[in-house]
């Protein structure tokens, strides 16, 4: 099924409605219980994972990408798509003995890790093209890491407003919360100007990986060429009418 709004209410936030403030304990189940929807299936609409974003922190988000990534969705939570490359786990592990199995694990940890950040294409793996992946990269970053028992109100329905089409809150704490998603970001980008000006915002966020300043500037021209194919590609989406950002065109 795809996920929405009123399915969050009722499946994952109705059973927390007698207090504002939930415990530690209510806290671990919630994010369970909002694991669980969220890892079958993709969600209907921008709206919804925006509300998404106040009850989740990057750890958690990182728990999603890997649970839906094992029921073979790509990890940015608007897909339906399977990632690009199924995970071949057993290429990355590495065998032991009977003995030192804590140190081997980590060890594998380390390994894993190395491969992932030095593979150019590791994110096909965990997501269906690389517009998903830095989508879900800026979806990600804007994420709080505040405990979701230290945020105050979060999950009572009756706080939540809908008005033309976007969610909003009576209580104005929630803003810290808000999120922007890549996606809409990129549509209001028509310029060549614009999409330099993002460039410079990605840098800010962390989503730029090189630190010398030819393989800098290689990663600008690479980033501006691939949001101005983005960009051609939204426009087509939307003028044809086809299903919404899932169906562009993959990256190989």
């Amino acid at each position: 099924m795809t996920i929405t709004l009123s399915d969050i209410d009722t499946l994952v936030l109705k059973p927390f409605q007698n207090h504002r403030q939930l415990s530690m304990k209510e806290s671990e189940t919630l994010t369970l219980e909002l694991l669980a929807l969220l890892c079958d299936d993709h969600v209907d609409s921008g709206v919804t994972l925006k509300y998404i974003a106040r009850l989740i922190t990057p750890d958690t988000y990182d728990d999603l990408i890997e649970e839906r990534n094992l029921n073979h969705l790509c990890g940015y939570p608007l897909c339906h798509r399977p990632p690009e490359r199924h995970s071949q786990h057993s290429d990355l592990t590495v065998h032991h003995g009977s003995t030192g199995i804590m140190a081997s694990q980590h060890n594998d940890a380390i390994i894993k890790r190395f491969l992932w950040e030095n593979n150019p294409y590791a994110y096909l793996s965990k997501f269906c093209s690389k517009f998903h992946f830095r989508c879900s990269q800026f979806y990600q970053v804007q994420l709080s890491e505040e405990a979701l028992f230290s945020r105050t109100g979060i999950h009572l329905i009756n706080d939540k407003l809908e008005k033309n089409g976007a969610v909003t809150s009576g209580v104005s704490h929630l803003e810290q919360y808000n999120v922007t998603l890549f996606e809409d970001l990129l549509r209001e980008k028509s310029s060549e100007e614009d999409i330099k000006s993002l460039i410079v915002g990605l840098k800010k966020l962390g989503l730029h990986t090189s630190s010398s300043g030819e393989a800098e500037n290689a990663e600008d021209k690479l980033l501006e060429d691939e949001l101005s194919q983005w960009l051609g590609e939204i426009k087509i989406v939307e003028e044809s009418n086809p299903p919404l950002l899932g169906d562009l065109q993959r990256e190989r």
